[in-house]
């Protein structure tokens, strides 16, 4: 597979990853924060770069799926962290599962899908099922759990302005919207409950569709927000089943078109950016950085 070696978080260099496990048995190099559990975890928990479409790679960048198909890269172990610290919770839920006979965990689903070329299988892995309540739980551990919901809203004309999880830093925010142009925003925000993500509600009712096609019924699902401190259930609205099978055919597109997707224009997409083991490959073919850096360009 295209993944080819670690890089030494000391040396910088490219080095095959037994010999890094090895290094981190021996008690690894100074300055190094990698032990032989994390590094072996991070290991069996690498999916071959060959695995297939999932739902968690539908919603995610094509351009990156494409170029981690063609393109050899090696990658810190460092930042392999975020998805191993994930996939934790995901061993707790299983051992929680073995004593609950209506808890379904890590089961893998696939469902057929229509494209342009002929057919694909999709698949998907919901991380637990209630089958008797007719419910998902997905979990995602995450630097800071979602905040308040934040809107701003012109006091006269009563249209948006913003909204979203993060709040308006300067004092002053502009208007479109009247005549004034411009409003203190601390004086006309509203706080609401934190929100998923859109692109984690996608994720579940996409769950939700292939599990309907395996027979097994959803109503309901929640996001479970994990970072250091504390944890967040936020109930969400899945989509019904015919938007849902028009979302997966309409990402699938992106991932069959034949040539190299464009790179990811939407601000709240960025942050997968930072995390793309082939990111450079990606701007040397861009010819320009990607990412956050379009903020203040196009994202502005």
């Amino acid at each position: 597979m295209p993944f080819q070696n670690f890089i030494c978080e000391v040396t910088g260099e490219p080095t095959p990853p037994q010999a890094c496990l090895a290094c981190a048995r021996s008690g690894a190099l100074p300055g190094c924060p990698m032990t032989a559990p994390v590094v072996k975890g991070i290991l069996a928990n690498m999916r071959p770069d060959d695995f297939g479409v999932t739902i968690t790679t539908l919603l995610g960048c094509p351009r990156k799926f494409q170029l981690k198909q063609e393109w050899d890269y090696n990658l810190r172990p460092s930042e392999m962290w975020w998805a191993y610290r994930g996939q934790l919770m995901h061993d707790v839920s299983a051992r929680y599962a073995q004593d609950d006979p209506n808890a379904v965990v890590e089961q893998r689903y696939s469902v057929m899908v229509e494209a342009p070329e002929g057919l694909n299988i999709i698949s998907g892995q919901p991380d637990l099922v209630y089958l008797d309540r007719r419910h998902i739980l997905d979990f995602k551990t995450i630097k800071a759990v979602p905040g308040p919901w934040r809107a701003y809203t012109c006091p006269e004309t009563g249209a948006l302005i913003r909204e979203g999880p993060y709040a308006w830093r300067p004092k002053m925010i502009a208007c479109p919207h009247c005549f004034e142009g411009e409003h203190i925003a601390r004086q006309i925000v509203r706080e609401g409950p934190p929100r998923a993500k859109k692109a984690h509600v996608q994720q579940v009712s996409l769950y939700r569709l292939v599990l309907a096609e395996h027979g097994v019924a959803v109503d309901t699902a929640e996001i479970v927000y994990m970072d250091m401190r504390e944890q967040l259930r936020i109930p969400v609205e899945l989509l019904p089943l015919d938007e849902a099978w028009k979302l997966i055919e309409q990402r699938l597109a992106l991932f069959t078109t034949g040539s190299l997707p464009d790179i990811l224009h939407d601000p709240e997409e960025f942050w997968e950016c930072d995390f793309c083991p082939v990111r450079g490959v990606c701007e040397r073919l861009h010819g320009a950085p990607v990412g956050k850096s379009l903020v203040g360009e196009e994202a502005a």
